[in-house]
């Protein structure tokens, strides 16, 4: 039952977007006990947004191989509406205390991300093909809201930063898409992939990973002596990218979930090679 209620937060994309917001907030010249408190309202906000994301995508989901198993369309939470009290109770919470104990910027960039998602979930994912690449917008919310709750608001290394979760976003998820393309396709979502094929999906992908990596490397020049940060970046990212090309010269289910599975992995280290600058090289 527990391991249920927890799959409803999508614990990896949780605290992948805590990440983001914490080594924003460091960056910025946070401390530890404003991180805490951001960590733990970023949760709330991301997993709340994820319960109702559950929630408005059970029929979906119950169409589709890939996600028939979750807990609301396999009927292991019942009634499913309990995730709609989760989810608001966990965005109400995380305003609250994001207003009192950061500041209204904070709060409003934290409910803002939470609030796009699931804009994205109830209108955008069945509308458009470029439903991910607008959603994407919510990802960009946590590393500015992580810098304003250390300076009161934003700045450029900030704005970066948002930038680089946005071009990040479209590629992780099309990947996924093209290797799941049938079931998209069984459930009317017009996901690229399964609107305009899965070859010029790649191709796709392709430049969303590498201008990913371009919005990496802007930020060097916010870095001083930047080598533990280079150390993780140059490896990952030149994975990324070749694992993308061999996406584009031979599109398959399984060059597909290669730049999947590299992609989140590319992201964390990314911040974390921030992180180690700040903390040891810095």
């Amino acid at each position: 039952m527990l391991k249920d209620y927890i799959e409803l937060i999508k614990p990896k994309i949780t605290l992948l977007n805590i990440l983001t917001a914490v080594t924003a907030h460091f960056f910025a010249g946070g401390n530890g006990f404003t991180a805490s408190i951001l960590s733990f309202s970023g949760f709330l906000a991301a997993g709340g947004a994820s319960a109702l994301n559950h929630y408005l995508d059970r029929d979906l989901d119950s169409r589709m191989c890939r996600t028939a198993k979750r807990p609301l369309p396999s009927g292991r939470i019942k009634p499913p509406q309990i995730a709609v009290y989760m989810g608001s109770a966990m965005i109400l919470t995380a305003s609250i205390i994001s207003a009192i104990y950061l500041n209204m910027v904070t709060a409003i960039f934290i409910v803002g991300g939470a609030a796009f998602y699931i804009f994205y979930t109830a209108f955008l994912k069945r509308r458009t093909v470029w439903n991910i690449v607008i959603g994407g917008i919510s990802g960009s919310f946590a590393p500015l809201a992580g810098w304003s709750a250390a300076t009161g608001w934003v700045s450029p290394p900030a704005i970066i930063l948002a930038i680089l979760v946005f071009l990040w976003t479209p590629g992780h998820f099309w990947a996924l898409a093209m290797r799941a393309v049938n079931d998209y396709r069984a459930a009317g979502l017009p996901m690229l992939p399964a609107v305009v094929g899965t070859r010029r999906a790649a191709l796709a992908t392709a430049i969303s990973n590498i201008l990913s990596v371009i919005g990496a490397a802007a930020l060097i020049p916010y870095i001083p002596q930047p080598s533990y940060y280079l150390l993780l970046a140059v490896p990952i990212s030149a994975l990324l990218i070749w694992d993308s090309i061999v996406l584009v010269k031979n599109v398959t289910p399984e060059n597909a979930w290669r730049c999947f599975k590299i992609s989140s992995p590319w992201l964390a280290l990314i911040f974390v090679g921030i992180t180690l600058h700040l903390f040891i090289g810095g």
